[in-house]
């Protein structure tokens, strides 16, 4: 199902894997690194869309498989993975900023977009350190 043409397909398989993820979180992120590996951008999207439950109570869970796709081209995946940092910086904003912040130092153009997308609701709470972390990351970028 997440490899489906049809988007709602994907997303009931994204469904799932968030309701599995609440009974077996570390079984689901297991497998879901592997999914980050995947050639096909929606299986890749479901590896991260399919953890934002996980991300919201253990975000140190999440971040093997978020961390294989910072760096992913593809927009589908980026617009995921940004969601998954901005449902855990509602629980754990501090953390988030570490992992941005660690990020931005790569100097990857795709993890800059991640970054300052996942950052965007933080803005308002951590406003002198998003800034930071963005201007950062755009300026790293290649």
């Amino acid at each position: 199902m997440a490899s489906s043409k049809d988007w709602k397909e994907r997303e009931v398989a994204a469904t799932i894997l968030v309701e599995a993820s609440k009974k077996k979180p570390r079984e689901i992120v297991a497998e879901m690194i592997l999914w980050a590996g995947h050639t096909d951008p929606n299986v890749r999207r479901a590896a991260s869309e399919g953890l934002r439950d996980v991300a919201r109570k253990t975000p140190e869970l999440v971040l093997p498989v978020i961390a294989k796709l910072k760096a992913d081209r593809d927009l589908y995946v980026k617009k995921s993975v940004a969601n998954v940092l901005r449902n855990a910086g509602n629980y754990h904003p501090e953390y988030v900023l570490k992992i941005c912040e660690e990020w931005a130092q790569g100097g990857n153009s795709h993890t800059a977009w991640i970054i300052k997308d996942g950052l965007r609701k933080l803005r308002a709470k951590h406003p002198e350190e998003v800034e930071t972390i963005v201007a950062f990351a755009n300026q790293r970028a290649t």
